[in-house]
């Protein structure tokens, strides 16, 4: 009986310290219990966006924008020397894209020719040129380069941009993907719910668009895997791989903070974009 009265002191003793330590580790890292939609999603809704000082849509590996642009808007060359990089990519050692050599020799092609600068560039084919000024940023860009709304409904998130009146319906229910045969330049999205965790599958991607506006390119190939985590009512953490064994000499992953923005406007909307894919004279860009 004294053996039987040991092991239960030992039982309860063992109970009250996972007790304690479950305890501690709740309030060291507390769960964000976030408001719900009627379906039980998390609810997102609203407008987010990158804070100011983060990696941007100009060049995902330094955020760094072109020379020629700052200068025009008042640096000096002192303060643009002085720069400091802020990659996207996390899981790279120098924050660069991990291209196979002949995707990067293609790409310091275009920059050879364009480099950017419509005005002094010579492009040799449209290819060359930055797809943004054709209206096509597509994704992964739109994401991190522009504010964007999400709507919510009963199976799906949708996301919606001002810029190229772009958007994206993603159902939750497990759809299979349309045929591969099928490309565009937002891709073709499912979802799902991990938590307060949206993880969202895209593919059949057309390989126009670029990840920033420095030669960045990719072939159809390219599949992305994003997860938004909701933190709290203003944050999501936003982490995207990318795979693409066309162009990638291995899948990489970019990481930033969303914030949400408008908050305080309840009468902030959209506005309709006049840009249509194509419209921005390709002719006179390629003379």
């Amino acid at each position: 009986m004294r053996y039987a009265s040991l092991l239960a002191r030992g039982a309860v003793a063992g109970a009250l310290a996972v007790t304690l330590a479950t305890s501690a580790l709740a309030q060291s890292s507390p769960a964000w219990n976030p408001p719900r939609t009627p379906d039980g999603q998390p609810d997102i809704q609203g407008f987010w966006g990158e804070p100011a000082g983060g990696a941007d849509g100009t060049n995902i590996e330094t955020s760094f924008q072109t020379a020629e642009t700052l200068l025009v808007q008042g640096w000096t060359k002192e303060k643009i020397a002085a720069r400091t990089p802020v990659s996207a990519i996390v899981d790279t050692p120098d924050g660069r894209i991990p291209y196979q050599p002949w995707a990067e020799a293609r790409r310091q092609q275009s920059l050879s020719r364009y480099g950017g600068d419509v005005i002094t560039g010579k492009p040799e084919s449209p290819r060359d040129v930055n797809p943004d000024l054709f209206c096509l940023l597509g994704m992964p860009r739109l994401l991190y380069w522009q504010d964007f709304q999400v709507v919510q409904t009963p199976g799906y998130v949708i996301m919606a941009w001002e810029r190229t009146h772009s958007y994206r319906i993603i159902p939750l229910d497990g759809r299979p993907h349309v045929s591969p045969k099928i490309k565009t330049y937002m891709g073709d999205a499912r979802g799902r719910w991990e938590g307060n965790t949206l993880v969202v599958e895209t593919r059949n991607l057309g390989d126009w668009t670029w990840f920033d506006s420095k030669g960045t390119l990719h072939s159809d190939e390219m599949t992305l895997v994003e997860r938004y985590t909701y933190v709290d009512r203003d944050t999501i953490q936003l982490r995207m791989t990318v795979n693409d064994p066309q162009t990638l000499a291995r899948p990489f992953t970019m990481a930033w903070t969303l914030k949400r923005e408008h908050g305080d406007d309840p009468g902030y909307e959209l506005m309709e974009y006049a840009c249509a894919e194509g419209e921005r004279a390709r002719e006179v860009i390629l003379e």
